[in-house]
């Protein structure tokens, strides 16, 4: 929940056990830890909601190198977007639009990506976002990514790795 006399802030945390017994998958408490999986990917159709408080800056890294901006951009001018703001793809694209809501709203991202493309252990095609949706409205078309994000997991490009949540 977002704390309406804090608007930087949110409370509460995920309960993830079946019985809602009060296990804490993510708590809340200010600052944090990424977040990653255990299973690895490549190419990926991804959906992800999520709640920001007033403020906020994290990401969303695809194979746990390139990023999708996760910030307070609510109520930005569309031309004054940049490479650090919401749906951006970080260091590398600007968002089309602002689609942001609220802080303290649901937002969701639907992520449709291509992992580089390796032969003989060269690579031979780029990583590329095929197509960023940010709350139905589309933010990035056939984006081709150099190379990883800064901030990524290793700096290296590979056929497959996690997902990261900043």
């Amino acid at each position: 929940a977002w704390d309406e006399n804090q608007p930087g802030k949110l409370i509460g945390g995920i309960d993830n056990s079946p019985d809602g017994s009060g296990k804490v998958l993510a708590a809340i408490t200010g600052g944090g830890s990424d977040l990653f999986t255990e299973a690895t990917f490549g190419d990926i159709k991804l959906g992800v909601e999520f709640m920001l408080p007033k403020g906020s800056n994290s990401g969303i890294y695809l194979m746990g190198e390139y990023e999708v901006q996760v910030l307070d951009s609510y109520g930005k001018a569309a031309d004054k977007l940049n490479m650090g703001d919401l749906g951006a793809l970080y260091s590398a694209a600007a968002p089309k639009v602002n689609a942001a809501k609220k802080p303290g709203e649901w937002q969701r991202f639907e992520i449709d990506f291509r992992a580089p493309r390796f032969a003989d252990g060269k690579k031979t095609a780029n990583a590329k976002f095929v197509r960023v949706v940010l709350n139905g409205t589309v933010l990035h078309e056939n984006v081709e990514m150099k190379g990883a994000t800064p901030g990524g997991l290793t700096g290296k490009e590979a056929p497959a790795g996690p997902l990261m949540l900043q």
